[in-house]
């Protein structure tokens, strides 16, 4: 009489309790996206080339009031210490590309899935992606507007040009560089997580960045007035001359810090509620 042997078939809550998954802290989940960063050779020179970008500007723009033609009227006028960081908001869009594929990268390849398994709540994963290109981009902001500021008072010297740069303004349109470029980050995160694709989430985040806040001036008389609530146009004001719009740097940077966590929020809320 022969002896049958059953083998129960290994589901899949059987796999997990035999080997159970080990859930990562935020510290770990931070370590973990550094480690993926840095191993990303696109990462590095996409960051390396906003960083040049921003200390080119700050060093052409002094370089421009001492090569200008003195003659047209259209140069009669004097240097001011905004114009070293007055294109740190377009340059941003760089990074806010890197913030995107830093998410939709891992969609693509499938990697996002073992992200997920080791950071099962998901919000966590969401905030250590934002932690590393938020530190990325505040570092690029600082470093690179702190360099302009360095160098523009001997170039414009050359030219017997100058500016009065008092300390708490020096602060402002430093720190506010870091500040800018990395909301600007965030928001590229959060549309890259409720996207998902890459190349949707890249034109989309270009899209709403510049070309959106332009809409309103084409078909209302009131575009001007609306086109300075985006975040671009309202986190510019933080690195604009005082008086530049009745919001003035801290109404403009709150602004751009209230688009930055709705668009974080609704990301965490769609990664929670969709399957990887």
């Amino acid at each position: 009489m022969g002896t049958t042997t059953t083998t129960a078939a290994a589901t899949p809550s059987r796999i997990v309790r035999q080997f159970p998954v080990r859930n990562v802290s935020l510290r770990g989940a931070v370590r973990s996206e550094w480690i993926k960063f840095r191993g990303l050779a696109s990462n590095n020179v996409l960051a390396g080339f906003t960083f040049l970008l921003l200390v080119a500007n700050g060093i052409a723009m002094p370089w421009a009031y001492v090569f200008r033609d003195r003659g047209s009227a259209q140069a009669n006028y004097d240097a001011f210490p905004e114009m070293i960081v007055d294109k740190t908001g377009y340059v941003g869009i760089v990074l806010a590309v890197l913030a995107v594929l830093i998410v939709t990268n891992e969609y693509r390849s499938g990697q996002i899935s073992t992200t997920l398994l080791s950071v099962p709540r998901r919000t966590p994963a969401l905030l250590a992606k934002a932690a590393i290109i938020v530190s990325i981009a505040f570092v690029i902001g600082v470093v690179s507007s702190a360099i302009g500021f360095a160098v523009a008072p001997p170039i414009l010297a050359g030219g017997g040009y100058s500016y009065v740069l008092e300390t708490p303004d020096l602060l402002r349109l430093v720190v506010g560089s870091g500040f800018y470029l990395a909301a600007i980050s965030v928001i590229g995160i959060a549309l890259g997580a409720i996207i998902r694709n890459v190349i949707a989430a890249v034109l989309a985040t270009i899209v709403f960045l510049i070309i959106v806040p332009v809409i309103p001036q084409m078909f209302s008389e009131y575009g001007t007035e609306i086109m300075r609530f985006f975040p671009i146009q309202a986190g510019s004001l933080l690195l604009a001359p005082a008086g530049t719009d009745p919001m003035g740097p801290w109404g403009g940077s709150a602004v751009l810090l209230l688009w930055t966590l709705a668009l974080f929020v609704s990301a965490a809320v769609v990664l929670k509620r969709r399957d990887a």
